[in-house]
């Protein structure tokens, strides 16, 4: 009897890694060893191309400042560039952790600071296939604690050939108005290379494809991403450029006071 107790033993153990993870480790681990959600501050300049069924649509430039904590609050300060019908444009987003977040438009046709009302939120964020609330929401669903989301790691699959770990994410708060989204992680180096959003309905709404990772200092940078707008057709491509992080930005560049002035 004794003897069988332990060939089985050994066969549970052998059929059990020992370095199994658990989808809030595979989140953590990524964070460890990339640190994606664990800057304080970033300054970039990105370009937006909007593309539907596959044509050009639109091109624009913008200037960006973000603070996070990763218990409290993200904001995000913006300032187009071009084209010339949006260039000055500016845009502040403050999103406190458990409250409703504000955001608010200053125009160079106005010359006045709008804020927007909560129906606004979920518009696309100047023609492109983010709304102004998902602005922030790679880096924020990332920050979840067990007590905002439950993690639960499903099985791996490959994006473009790279074998990942697959993490779904429940969210227990309103922070988005998304029911589940689903991360993929590079196995071997824990990159961020995929995110779905799921709406109301458990429908695939959005798919995010990151891509062309820098090494910022002790921060890995996707430089290039896509977001498609799964029912629509629609993407829109990212393309960063003068990343720098960590450069003590002033909490200033994020009062509305700012906005009629710009950073």
């Amino acid at each position: 009897m004794a003897v069988k107790y332990t060939v089985a033993l050994i066969a549970l153990l052998v059929a059990v890694p020992v370095d199994a993870l658990t989808g809030r480790e595979v989140i953590d681990q990524a964070q460890k060893q990339n640190g994606f959600s664990t800057w304080r501050d970033r300054r970039s300049a990105a370009t937006m191309e909007s593309y539907e069924k596959g044509a050009l649509g639109r091109v624009r430039d913008v200037d960006i400042t973000e603070q996070t904590e990763p218990r409290g609050e993200h904001r995000t300060f913006m300032e187009f560039t071009a084209p010339a019908d949006t260039k000055g444009t500016r845009f502040l987003h403050v999103s406190p952790r458990g409250e409703k977040d504000q955001q608010w438009l200053w125009t160079p046709t106005t010359r006045r600071v709008r804020r927007l009302g909560d129906a606004q939120r979920d518009e696309n964020f100047f023609g492109t296939d983010l709304s102004y609330r998902d602005l922030e929401l790679i880096v924020r669903i990332q920050q979840w604690n067990d007590d905002e989301a439950k993690a639960t790691l499903a099985s791996d699959e490959e994006v473009d050939g790279k074998p990942c770990h697959v993490v779904e994410l429940v969210p227990k708060n309103k922070e988005f108005p998304y029911v589940r989204y689903r991360l993929w992680f590079g196995t071997a180096d824990a990159l961020l290379w995929r995110v779905e959003v799921y709406d109301a309905d458990d429908r695939l709404f959005k798919r995010v494809s990151l891509g062309h990772y820098e090494r910022l200092g002790k921060y890995a940078t996707a430089m290039e991403n896509d977001v498609a707008t799964v029912p629509y057709a629609t993407h829109t491509t990212y393309k960063l450029r003068d990343v720098r992080y960590d450069t003590d930005v002033p909490d200033g560049v994020f009062d509305v006071a700012n906005m009629e002035s710009g950073r």
